[in-house]
């Protein structure tokens, strides 16, 4: 295959008219190349990494949690028509038999090479956060690391690529000592810590905050004493990155531009953060947070381009593709465009150590891209040097 033609957008820099070979599925060359077979034109468009988005729970209609090959082949569809072409499927706070299943099926199509969108692993965003800042997450279903073992993690290390935990949870730290010991990334989010806990889980081995400024600890008094939180934190220590969920609903474009400030593309990664709403129509539809076979599931409706709990008194999650969030950042946040691919792409795969194998366009890494045309647009996705999706 060659791709011809495009703006390549690197890491950090855009290059002009530049022409993409791809053999067995692999970069091979980059420059000025001239002709070949399979050729995709790309002329007057960008050429991006294919997107990474380590923090999504559906698409489509479908949720991870439902637990179905169904549900998974809706959702990645999703992905794939979005410019995704590696994902880490998330999942919520709900029974352990639950999330065992959506393993289990995960596990199935990670080893699958006829997907529109790659499974990399699985992101488990509970049981283990805090009761104060769950968001839409069941309260029945919380555990804590101290009398509530974790072991169902441990024997499925092989998929289990990042778990958020709370850090004032009891027993936090020596969860986050073993599952770093095994190879697991931790994630801090929907916390209530303080500076000690949160500190003391950095120390131990967390690198990444969950969906920052959202279902957050922040700075407040404590015992007369003002102490920051994990919001304040994630922006000053080095050894974060940060989750932007950049829809302009959950990080508006303000609390963007903050985070891009202080962190740099580097320390920035877009997640969808997607439920089984996305790319379904508004309306007064209800939808289940979680797997559609839970009686006990939150449910939320899509309202003014966002998820909303039932009740409407806060966000259940978003409905927009990263994709859409790389828009978002270079429009209405003033991010540069390679900067804001970088935080949809190189970064997520840093974050899991993937970055070798993808997240930027360079020889030797698998052919994946994301085809945007001149209004960010995706117009192709390029997943292992074949084309998975095209507009019409």
């Amino acid at each position: 295959m060659l791709i011809k033609g495009g703006t390549l957008i690197t890491p950090f820099s855009k290059k002009q008219n530049t022409d993409i070979f791809v053999k067995d599925g692999i970069i091979s060359d980059i420059g000025a190349i001239g002709s070949g077979d399979d050729i995709f034109d790309a002329t007057g468009c960008y050429v991006c990494p294919g997107l990474v988005d380590i923090h999504t729970h559906g698409g489509g209609g479908g949720d991870y949690m439902d637990g179905s090959e169904e549900a998974f082949d809706r959702a990645l569809k999703f992905q794939s028509e979005s410019g995704v072409t590696s994902i880490l499927a998330s999942s919520v706070t709900a029974p352990v038999n639950q999330i065992e299943t959506m393993l289990s099926i995960s596990r199935k199509y990670m080893s699958r090479t006829d997907l529109p969108c790659r499974v990399l692993g699985v992101h488990l965003e509970g049981p283990y956060i805090s009761y104060a800042k769950k968001g839409a997450q069941p309260a029945q279903y919380l555990r804590v690391p101290s009398k509530d073992s974790y072991d169902f993690i441990l024997r499925n290390k092989d998929i289990v690529k990042n778990v958020t935990i709370a850090t004032e949870l009891d027993g936090a730290v020596d969860m986050v000592k073993e599952l770093r010991k095994n190879g697991i990334v931790v994630s801090c989010g929907h916390d209530d810590g303080r500076s000690d806990t949160i500190i003391a889980c950095i120390e131990a081995g967390v690198t990444n905050c969950t969906h920052w400024y959202c279902a957050m600890s922040t700075a407040s008094m404590v015992d007369g004493v003002r102490s920051v939180g994990m919001m304040e934190t994630a922006l000053i220590d080095p050894r974060l990155t940060i989750e932007l969920i950049a829809d302009n609903h959950h990080i508006i474009p303000e609390l963007a531009r903050l985070a891009y400030q202080n962190k740099g593309a580097l320390g920035i990664c877009l997640v969808s953060d997607c439920l089984r709403a996305g790319g379904m129509e508004a309306g007064e539809t209800l939808y289940n947070l979680g797997s559609c076979n839970d009686p006990n599931s939150q449910r939320f409706r899509v309202c003014d381009g966002v998820a909303r709990m039932e009740d409407g008194t806060h966000y259940a999650g978003s409905i927009q593709p990263i994709s859409r969030m790389i828009k978002n950042l270079v429009y209405d946040a003033r991010v540069p465009l390679e900067d804001a691919v970088c935080a949809a792409s190189y970064t997520p795969s840093r974050i899991i150590g993937m970055d070798d194998q993808i997240g930027s366009v360079e020889i030797g890494k698998k052919a994946d891209f994301c085809i945007m045309d001149n209004e960010l647009n995706v117009v192709a996705t390029i997943l292992n040097g074949k084309t998975v999706y095209a507009k019409n």
